[in-house]
C-alpha cells in the first residue's frame, strides 16, 4: 500500500472522484491542507498530488509547495490542473514536479497512472539501493571548475558548459564543500540584489545545474538539498 498526500484548498477534496479512485487502488490518502501539518509528515509519503483550484495566487502556492516538498523528500509530485498553460506547466516541472495530471482524467485511468508510476519508481529505487521517500544520494564524484569557459570538468574527463549564473552558483558551492549555504547567501552571490522571489530563482537555477552536471546519471548526486535552509556541494 502506498501513502499518497493531497494538498488542496478545496474544502470538498475528500469527496472528490479522484480521491475515491486512489483509495480503491489501495492507496492510503492523507489530506494535507494545513501547511504546518504537511511540512512534518511529507517525508513519510510516497507521492503527493497538489490540486490546482480557482483561487487567488494559486500558482504561487503550488510553486512554494513544490519547492518545500523537494527540500524534504524525493517522493513523486504531481500537479492536478485543468487550465494550466504551457509556461505554467514548465515552471512546475522545473521546480521539481514529476508530471501534470489533467483534472478531467477518468478515475480508472488515474488509478492505473498512480499505481504504474509508483511501482516503477519503487522498483528503480530498490535496484539502486536508494531509500524511497528520502533524498537520493549516490556516488560522490569530483568537480573541477574551468572559469575561462564557464564550465566544469566531471571526474577529470567530461566537460559540461554552464551559463554564467549557473557557473557562479557552482563556484560558490565549491568554495564551501560539505557546508550548507542558505537561499539568501546563494542569491546574493549569484544575483547580488533584492527580489521577492529569491527562493524560486535559487531553486530554479539549482534544477538546471543539477540536470547538466548529472550528465545523464541520475544515481550521482553532487548537490544536496538541506531542508528549510538551502544547498550543499558534496565533496
Amino acid at each position: 500500500m502506498y501513502n499518497v498526500g493531497i494538498i488542496s484548498t478545496n474544502n470538498e477534496v475528500e469527496n472528490s472522484t479522484y480521491v475515491d479512485a486512489l483509495e480503491e487502488s489501495e492507496c492510503m490518502v492523507h489530506y494535507l491542507q494545513d501547511k504546518q501539518k504537511w511540512q512534518v509528515s511529507v517525508e513519510k509519503l510516497d507521492a503527493l498530488i497538489i490540486e490546482e483550484t480557482e483561487t487567488d495566487n494559486q500558482i504561487g502556492m503550488i510553486c512554494e509547495s513544490i519547492i518545500a516538498i523537494r527540500e524534504q523528500s524525493s517522493a513523486l509530485i504531481w500537479v492536478m490542473s485543468k487550465n494550466a498553460d504551457k509556461s505554467t506547466r514548465i515552471v512546475y516541472m522545473k521546480l521539481g514536479a514529476d508530471g501534470i495530471i489533467n483534472k478531467t482524467i477518468d478515475s480508472d485511468e488515474l488509478s492505473l497512472f498512480v499505481q504504474k508510476n509508483l511501482n516503477r519508481y519503487v522498483k528503480s529505487a530498490e535496484e539502486n539501493d536508494f531509500s524511497f521517500g528520502s533524498s537520493l544520494v549516490g556516488e560522490k564524484k569530483k568537480i573541477e571548475l574551468i572559469p575561462s569557459n564557464f564550465s566544469v570538468l566531471l571526474s577529470g574527463k567530461t566537460e559540461v558548459n554552464l551559463t554564467k549564473l549557473e557557473f557562479r552558483t557552482i563556484e560558490l558551492l565549491s568554495k564551501h564543500p560539505n557546508k550548507a549555504l542558505t537561499y539568501e547567501e546563494i542569491y546574493q552571490y549569484v544575483w547580488n540584489g533584492s527580489a521577492k522571489d529569491k527562493r524560486y530563482r535559487v531553486a530554479n537555477i539549482m534544477y538546471h545545474l543539477r540536470q547538466k552536471i548529472a550528465n545523464g546519471d541520475s544515481s550521482t548526486q553532487y548537490i544536496k538539498t538541506i531542508r528549510s535552509k538551502g544547498y550543499m556541494l558534496l565533496a
